[in-house]
């Protein structure tokens, strides 16, 4: 909070007032560069989890490669992974990538492959350590989504390039990261500055960025066995449970009633006072089917 008042100055400016927010921010990076394993230079802090994917995607691909992703990415990565003519992984039944089309993308020259540690809306868990495995045997990267991971479960240690939010961990809303392995270029995206150290140009936001830090770095409490209850009670009531064979995140549940639509379930939750949801927020307002499902 003191770095929306006290402490508003810019923090790349030369002056005293800048000294505190300065501080503040590499304070902040070097805990996050700590606590995920990297040097406080390969963490690069951005305005969320979309524009980290972004930078991740349009910045950290190799020039001689394509890219590849699964189906069931958060818009942010499958939106402009398919605009840059991207290879879709298929899933198997669980929501799971399926590698024997990862294997058969990294025979095509595949430079990049960009999958999410968790799924938004399923809760399910990539398989990251074989992903990995298979990605670097290749010689291609290996960028990791864990906007929803971070605090729910301990960060993967299998990627090249990985995402984090803040607000999905309990921060602030508008600050996000992206964390590079070391020896690894980045090509910026957003031009105009030398902030970030000439990766992301903008005036970065300190106090969601402080705030991002001390979300992901302090785990939350295990929340499966509410999920467990709440999943008990919606197959009592004939709900079908998505991805219940695979591993999930302990916060999220996805369930589906055949023959009754969404939005009509989630108005009479609503009334209820309990706040539901028929896709990921970004996507919620439309009226067509989760690509995910």
């Amino acid at each position: 909070m003191p770095f929306f008042g006290e402490h508003w100055a810019n923090p790349a400016s030369t002056h005293s007032m800048a000294r505190v927010p300065a501080a503040a921010l590499e304070n902040a990076r070097t805990a996050l560069a700590e606590w995920a394993g990297v040097r406080p230079r390969d963490v690069i802090f951005s305005s969320g989890a979309t524009e980290a994917n972004h930078l991740a995607l349009r910045g950290g691909c190799p020039q001689s490669g394509g890219i590849a992703i699964s189906a069931v990415e958060h818009p942010s990565v499958l939106e402009p992974g398919l605009a840059l003519g991207a290879t879709l992984l298929s899933v198997d039944e669980e929501g799971r990538v399926d590698l024997d089309a990862l294997d058969a993308a990294l025979k095509d020259g595949v430079g990049l492959v960009s999958v999410m540690a968790a799924n938004n809306e399923t809760g399910v868990l990539q398989p990251l350590g074989e992903i990995h495995r298979r990605t670097h045997a290749a010689g291609a990267l290996l960028h990791v989504d864990a906007a929803q991971l971070a605090a729910r479960l301990p960060l993967p240690q299998d990627w090249d390039l990985l995402t984090l939010s803040g607000h999905k961990a309990g921060g602030l809303k508008g600050a996000g990261a992206l964390l590079l392995r070391e020896g690894l270029s980045l090509r910026p995206q957003q031009l105009g500055g030398d902030q970030e150290r000439s990766r992301r140009a903008g005036t970065v936001d300190v106090g969601p960025i402080v705030g991002l830090v001390e979300a992901v770095t302090h785990p939350w409490p295990d929340l499966s066995p509410l999920r467990d209850q709440l999943q008990d009670a919606a197959e009592a009531l004939g709900g079908k449970v998505s991805g219940k064979g695979a591993g999930r995140l302990p916060n999220t549940l996805h369930v589906r009633f055949d023959g009754l639509p969404g939005d009509a379930l989630v108005m009479g939750l609503d009334l209820e006072g309990v706040c539901a949801s028929t896709g990921s927020a970004c996507a919620s307002g439309a009226s067509k089917s989760s690509h995910v499902l």
